[in-house]
């Protein structure tokens, strides 16, 4: 039979429905505001960023090209070549040829305010002829601290204009050739004016900001060196992602305080890199404003939360809980039990109400009623356990006398024990329901010696007891008319016959199986024992061993009475002529031993005060 499916309680479909009706909405509202308004600040901010890094570099970009454009324009004007010609024919003192580049060199460099020095070096001079500084350079710090990290460029034999950092300070440097012959005569090396040539960038953004020429190694830092902390492990992996070759290319790092940019752009000449730093704090400034006014919402729906909560549980989840456990109590045998607590309302007071009411009722039904079935269902009991007394104690003695004309007064002693063993446990336990499994094993082991005494080498027995099951309660003498019957209807019918006594549980139940060997049953022997298990009196014979037949169709009756139809007694023949008698019993944990005592105690006094109103 399929297991019907139990429905869910109340209280967890009242809070589904609040959460589904109440906190979906809102949690769906809150999160699609702040990731939209989230993203577009973000976005905004993000976009805000990338121009002014694209503007740098195009600003910037535009004053080294006029810039270089300044230094290519002498080979284009041929002043200094054609000063170079006459002094290399000698029409030129070098003096002559010098005087005339450095008035040049003074005229397009040093009074434009873009350029803070120039140095003109003749081909083959490892020091400049001609110098001079806007800044107050001394000419022994340029050829000292300069001249050594450009003097790959001044002897490369390229006449392209080349960008160099030095110190913070950035240069150009262009090797000059002749047009017509292309004869190696002069290098041009300027310094930029940073200020000049990042006019454009505002204060704010220059103070965050790193250029990088051609490498990670030319860098233009502006940033404050005690203002760099945050920002130097962002600054090192920008410089690792710069590699002097991408066009356009924008890449953003971040830590907890500050966003990193790096743009990067080529250029004919060079590679520009601008990095760029934003503190969180100020670029996203909107953003927290906006998280502020969530967060203080949010700390006002809190208290509007937790009252709906505690509607819930004063109002419904408290008086079914204390409904239910009622009930359980109920269930469990507490009967009359009333439901504590105060109702609420007037819908869970008229519940509580019906309930108590209810409860009486099933006390008083329990009080007139149920005591009377039970005492009905003891006196049948009893009944039935009364059959078995004569019948067992004539076989006993009529094996006695057999053996005391057979044998010593030695072996007729320890029978009579045993047979005392047997009586002793018989007569002290007519009157009590249930017993340990222990002392009906202390019953079987006398038995099962008598029964050696009677039939020799004939019987061998072996016991496989669960030691765990020795304290279990169980019917008395329900095991004795079991072995009884193995032998009479068994072991007597072979020259040689095994009893094997097995006592074992699973999680359900305890199985008590006694196996024996003995001749083959022919189907109407099964039909038989099938019918005295059912209690039909016309299937017992009326020669030899009714009393057995008596025995296992009692067994099987009180095992019902007690526990319930689906235990009791089953007779099965296996392979080899093997009988199988299996008694099945509930197994019961201590804490349903408990229960059980209990609810026998209840049965006793109720008993009693029967008798009383007699």
């Amino acid at each position: 039979m399929d297991k019907i499916k139990r429905p869910q309680s109340l209280k967890k479909k009242i809070l589904f429905f609040m959460i589904l009706c109440w906190g979906v909405p809102i949690a769906v509202f809150f999160t699609f505001t702040t990731f939209s308004y989230r993203n577009g600040i973000v976005e905004k901010a993000e976009g805000l960023m990338e121009d002014e890094l694209e503007n740098v570099a195009a600003f910037t970009s535009i004053r080294i090209e006029d810039a270089i454009a300044l230094c290519q324009r002498p080979s284009y004007e041929k002043t200094w070549e054609n000063a170079w010609n006459k002094y290399h024919a000698g029409k030129y003192s070098k003096n002559e040829y010098l005087q005339e580049v450095n008035s040049s060199l003074t005229g397009k460099f040093y009074l434009d305010k873009r350029f803070s020095l120039y140095a003109y070096y003749c081909y083959g001079d490892e020091e400049p002829e001609c110098f001079r500084s806007r800044i107050g350079i001394p000419y022994k710090s340029y050829v000292s601290e300069i001249q050594p990290h450009i003097e790959n460029l001044i002897e490369s034999d390229s006449s392209y204009a080349c960008v160099r950092v030095v110190d913070n300070r950035i240069f150009i440097v262009r090797n000059l050739y002749t047009t017509m012959d292309y004869e190696r005569y002069g290098t041009l090396v300027v310094e930029l004016n940073r200020d000049t040539l990042f006019a454009d960038v505002p204060p704010d953004i220059r103070e965050n900001m790193v250029v990088c020429f051609n490498d990670s190694e030319g860098l233009l830092n502006f940033m404050k060196e005690e203002e760099t902390d945050g920002r130097s492990e962002l600054l090192e992996q920008l410089l690792a992602a710069y590699d002097g070759s991408s066009d356009g290319k924008l890449d953003r790092i971040e830590n907890s305080a500050y966003n990193g940019y790096l743009y990067q752009d080529r250029q004919d000449s060079y590679h520009i890199g601008v990095i760029l730093f934003a503190q969180k704090s100020e670029l996203y400034s909107s953003l927290y404003e906006f998280y502020t006014i969530i967060f203080i919402m949010l700390l006002l729906f809190v208290p509007l939360f937790c009252y709906g909560i505690h509607f819930f549980r004063r109002h419904i989840q408290e008086p079914i809980g204390n409904m239910l456990r009622a009930s359980g109590r109920m269930e469990t045998g507490e009967i009359g039990i009333t439901v504590e607590g105060e109702m609420p309302n007037e819908e869970f007071l008229h519940m509580k109400e019906s309930f108590d009411r209810m409860s009486a009722q099933v006390k008083y039904l329990f009080d007139y009623v149920y005591d009377e079935k039970l005492a009905r269902k003891d006196a049948q009991i009893q009944a039935l356990q009364a059959q078995i007394n004569p019948h067992f104690l004539n076989n006993t003695l009529e094996m006695m006398n057999w053996q005391a004309r057979m044998s010593g007064d030695m072996i007729v002693s320890k029978m009579i024990e045993s047979l005392g063993t047997v009586l002793d446990y018989r007569i002290n336990r007519a009157n009590v329901k249930e017993i340990h499994l222990a002392e009906e094993l202390q019953c079987i082991d006398a038995y099962f010696y008598i029964m050696t005494m009677r039939f020799g080498q004939r019987l061998s027995i072996e016991r496989e007891i669960d030691d765990e099951l020795l304290y279990i309660m169980v019917p008395p003498l329900i095991l004795q008319p079991i072995v009884e019957n193995a032998i009479v209807h068994g072991v007597e019918t072979v020259a040689n016959g095994a009893i094997h006594l097995k006592v074992y549980h699973d999680e359900r139940n305890v199985y008590f199986e006694v196996r024996n060997t003995g001749k083959q049953m022919t189907e109407q022997d099964k039909q038989r024992i099938q019918a005295i298990l059912a209690g039909d009196e016309d299937q017992i014979p009326k020669n030899t061993g009714r009393h057995t037949s008596i025995g296992i169709s009692n067994v099987n009756r009180r095992i019902r009475l007690v526990y319930g139809e689906e235990y009791g007694l089953s007779i099965v023949q296996g392979e080899d002529c093997v009988t199988v008698s299996t008694i099945t019993i509930p197994y019961q944990t201590a804490e349903e031993e408990k229960s059980l005592k209990e609810r026998n105690a209840v049965e006793k006094e109720l008993r009693n005060m029967a008798r009383l109103n007699k």
